[in-house]
């Protein structure tokens, strides 16, 4: 019965493999034929379409001329963002308000409509607001304190008028990039840089006067507000005259940090093998000088 059945199986295979043999040969066969008579045809219709479709035309255009316009060319599109942030302080009070919020709250409004510019782009405005507690610890602090006040400037914020629909607004902290990408920037601006700047400099000649100590928080400072800035692409970073410095030394850090890793081949062969462009990587930021007024501190070291 094995053997009968092993027989049986071998047949069937066989017959399989020939049928499938002939229906691939009678495929072929039918493929060869067709391409044949389709070469032999073809010459036919295609005169006699052309000739079937230049008497359709003449017809046509002597009945109704028709003008078609080209489908419109897609228009090219960039997105700017607006970026700001005031430091916790307790309760925003009512010169906190006119001098800063404010003024977040006209920029929301006006400054989100869409515009083209010059060169026939269509520029989107995104705005930025946040609270910069990061900043507010380079100074003696009551941890419980700033918690409380953090949350309540961030509850302020949209009691005051932003809108969370046309600006987004967080906490700094509560971002880690922040950290890390200032920690980033550390390691490529010179010292020298940070000990020109004016603030850092009053700063620690008014603790050299009272016998106390300044924190190297407070010497960093300017470039975790780089790092702030650059973070979220800002094209436009209102400010305040105070804090044009700072702004400035951004600028600065973009730069060096595009010259040390953004050029040559090296640089072009790992964009290409992450498949990124390669171009810089970082925005360089414009300042939005606003007018002065209210007491809010801002991402500067004042206050």
């Amino acid at each position: 019965f094995t053997i009968l059945a092993s027989s049986a199986r071998q047949s069937l295979s066989f017959s399989s493999l020939l049928t499938t043999t002939i229906r691939t040969h009678n495929a072929n066969t039918i493929a060869k034929t067709t391409n044949t008579l389709l070469r032999q045809i073809t010459p036919i219709s295609r005169t006699s379409t052309t000739t079937t479709a230049s008497t359709t035309r003449r017809h046509s255009t002597a009945a109704t001329p028709t003008n078609e316009t080209p489908p419109p060319t897609p228009q090219k599109k960039r997105t700017r963002r607006i970026l700001s942030g005031v430091q916790p302080t307790g309760s925003l009070h009512l010169g906190n308000y006119l001098g800063a919020i404010r003024q977040w709250v006209e920029f929301q409004n006006k400054e989100t409509e869409s515009f083209v510019d010059e060169q026939g782009v269509l520029v989107e405005t995104e705005n930025y607001f946040c609270v910069v507690d990061l900043h507010a610890i380079t100074m003696p602090h009551d941890p419980k304190e700033l918690g409380e006040s953090t949350l309540s400037s961030a509850a302020l914020y949209l009691a005051a008028g932003i809108d969370p629909t046309k600006s987004r607004v967080f906490i700094q902290s509560h971002v880690p990039p922040h950290a890390e990408l200032s920690w980033l920037l550390n390691c490529c601006t010179p010292i020298n840089w940070l000990e020109r700047m004016i603030q850092y400099k009053d700063k620690s000649t008014k603790a050299a006067t009272t016998d106390t100590s300044v924190g190297v928080g407070l010497f960093t400072y300017p470039v975790l507000m780089a790092a702030d800035i650059l973070l979220y692409q800002a094209d436009k970073v209102p400010v305040g005259e105070d804090q044009r410095q700072h702004l400035e030394l951004a600028r600065d850090i973009t730069r060096r940090f595009h010259d040390l890793y953004c050029k040559g081949g090296a640089f072009k062969k790992r964009c290409k093998k992450a498949g990124i462009a390669s171009y810089p990587t970082f925005t360089e930021p414009e300042a939005m000088i606003v007018a002065a007024g209210g007491g809010a501190r801002g991402m500067s070291l004042a206050g």
